[in-house]
């Protein structure tokens, strides 16, 4: 198979691959999202795609709904925002994206 980087060695940098999510990490996040740390999963998401930004972001969430000792309707408001830029960045990221949309 040709890939693209192949045939264009000096544009390599901006072409990428997409990953495919492992099966254990689906069902982690599976496993997490049905037990509603729907947070927590998207930080496990954020930690495999190895976004700093979403990885900073949502451990902030999960100290904030810690200290307040529930999640805050202003705070889900802003992770609603922060979701639809995870999973536009996941969509890119991985192969798999349907499947692990699915499990959220």
């Amino acid at each position: 198979m040709i890939k693209l980087k192949d045939l264009y060695p000096n544009q390599a940098s901006f072409l990428m691959e997409k990953k495919e999510l492992g099966s254990a990490y689906i069902e982690k996040i599976r496993m997490l999202t049905q037990r509603n740390n729907h947070t927590t999963a998207r930080l496990e998401l954020a930690k495999q795609m190895k976004n700093k930004m979403f990885i900073d972001i949502y451990e902030g969430m999960i100290k904030i709904q810690d200290a307040y000792g529930s999640f805050p309707m202003d705070l889900g408001k802003f992770r609603q925002k922060m979701d639809n830029k995870l999973f536009k960045a996941a969509k890119q990221y991985f192969s798999n994206y349907n499947i692990i949309k699915g499990v959220f």
